[in-house]
């Protein structure tokens, strides 16, 4: 055979090859044919997809059983952001990374911005172990803002809103699929409210701090820990709850995840039986954000129904 012909030939395979590996990025879609978005956190992902479902692909990037709040991107996570349509942010001091990434501002979409004047500002910041996140230091302004329900409706607002002026054809169906979101998370709202006026002075404990908006939405009189549930607490962590126990007298401690069987008993023998109320921050296990939720709605009604 001709070697220029064979030549042309190689050529054009190559051509072709390293055709089928350039990925489509014309409108961020690395090739999947939708818009492409990234979030920074589970409970946006779940608003963002029941928003705009089927029009986008909604992006979570943080690794199955990692902290959200304290994950940084890699490289490769940072490219993919570049080249996405947009990317929701929590904001209220969630994305510790975002001041050492290169992202356009024009793509940045913070959810919490329009209630800025709601935002808590904690007393003092804590460093301490976190399971399997290692030792970090908790914000000074809390973050977990999608814990109280209104704030979520808020911030589901903001992710509608700049979906509307991104793809305004699509505008109206935008709207209906937020106010059926508005109708399920106002919903849950009130049973919460409801739950917790029927003892609203009893005494909680919280296990970690992460639960500030939910009190303080909810009228909660309750105290946090920096307990792991993974963990069986030191001696110089029940002497310090024995002590808190002294001047707030409670009977339930509320976590974010199941904790210890050994950490319950103990717990138990001093009088105070445990809870879970998940915050959700990261990919539930089962189910999504609304079953979880409602879980959470479940535990606490028999807290609120002791006498």
């Amino acid at each position: 055979m001709n070697i220029k012909y064979l030549a042309l030939m190689l050529v054009l395979m190559l051509f072709g090859c390293s055709e089928e590996k350039t990925p489509d990025i014309s409108s961020g879609s690395e090739g999947a044919g939708k818009p492409i978005v990234f979030v920074s956190n589970y409970p946006l992902q779940y608003m963002a997809e029941n928003i705009s479902a089927p029009l986008v692909d909604i992006r979570f990037p943080v690794p199955a059983g990692e902290d959200p709040a304290f994950w940084k991107p890699s490289p490769k996570d940072v490219l993919s952001m570049q080249q996405a349509d947009l990317v929701i942010l929590n904001g209220a001091s969630y994305e510790s990374w975002l001041n050492n990434v290169s992202l356009s501002s024009s793509k940045l979409v913070d959810t919490s911005v329009q209630f800025r004047d709601r935002l808590i500002v904690q007393d003092e910041m804590a460093t301490h172990s976190h399971g399997l996140d290692g030792e970090h230091e908790h914000s000074a302004t809390a973050f977990t803002t999608w814990l109280d329900l209104t704030l979520a409706v808020e911030q589901g607002r903001v992710i509608a809103h700049a979906f509307s002026v991104r793809w305004p054809d699509r505008a109206e169906q935008i709207k209906a699929q937020f106010g059926m979101l508005v109708q399920e998370l106002e919903a849950m709202d009130g049973e919460i409210k409801e739950i917790v006026s029927r003892n609203p002075d009893i005494p909680v404990l919280f296990s970690h701090p992460v639960y500030q908006y939910f009190s303080n939405r909810y009228g909660l009189n309750g105290r946090s820990l920096h307990w792991e549930p993974e963990e069986m607490p030191s001696e110089a962590m029940w002497q310090e709850l024995t002590e808190l126990l002294e001047q707030h007298p409670a009977k339930w401690m509320i976590w974010e995840g199941k904790p210890s069987t050994a950490t319950v008993e103990r717990l138990a023998s001093m009088g105070i039986q445990s809870v879970v109320f998940n915050p959700c921050s990261r990919t539930p296990d089962s189910g999504d954000f609304n079953k979880v939720m409602r879980m959470n709605i479940e535990a606490l009604k028999p807290v609120f129904d002791q006498p």
